[in-house]
């Protein structure tokens, strides 16, 4: 296991610390090789791979970063370090080791997503629902108004049959006297004309008497 395992910029007095290979600092690893505190320090990047001597940083200035750790307590705390050995600082950010408080932190972010998925789905389920309710509250209207306009048409067929007996509506036939029409009779005649020319007279029909 490395020493130091670096997260983010490693800087060595101010100045970013950067992999001989790739160039890139963003994920660095640093190691103690031998004994002696003035031996190089072996740095590698873990994004390609390439490891080397490091020409500045030594196994003494990777002791004093290693105890210069802040650690973590709670899941929002950072492990860093500014460490100073022989004129020279180091500073950087290590990568998070597991504490107890990142259960805590993970339980309660997967509550809030476990949460915020039923909260999702209890408003799915009340938009089913109340689309149910206003589909039957529809077909209910619906069978309440042909069962209205049924009931007022059996309440007008039996008014019907009770004010003509069933007989339904009949028409008054046609009356076959010659002339008759609505129930008078024209005439043609001189009798109390006050001309001698004929006169037509109309005069109520004896045979239908529908006048």
């Amino acid at each position: 296991m490395a020493d130091l395992q670096i997260r983010g910029d490693l800087l060595l007095n101010g100045q970013p610390v950067t992999c001989g290979g790739c160039g890139s600092g963003a994920a660095l690893t640093l190691d103690r090789r031998g004994p002696r505190e003035t031996w190089p320090a072996w740095v590698n990047c873990d994004l390609c791979g390439h490891g080397d001597d490091h020409p500045v940083i030594t196994n003494g200035l990777i002791e004093a970063a290693a105890a210069a750790r802040t650690g973590r307590q709670k899941a929002e705390d950072r492990d860093l370090f500014t460490a100073t050995w022989r004129h020279l600082t180091l500073a950087g950010e290590c990568v998070p080791e597991f504490v107890l408080d990142d259960a805590r932190a993970l339980v309660e972010e997967l509550g809030k997503i476990g949460q915020k998925e039923l909260r999702t789905r209890k408003t799915k389920a009340r938009r089913w629902w109340r689309g149910r309710k206003r589909a039957a509250g529809r077909a209910v209207r619906g069978a309440a108004g042909q069962a209205t306009g049924t009931v007022k048409s059996a309440a007008l067929a039996a008014a019907w049959d009770l004010q003509t007996g069933g007989a339904g509506p009949q028409k008054t036939p046609r009356c076959r006297t010659k002339g008759c029409r609505g129930g008078w009779v024209t005439i043609t005649t001189r009798i109390h004309a006050p001309g001698e020319k004929p006169e037509k007279v109309q005069t109520p029909c004896g045979v239908c008497h529908r006048a």
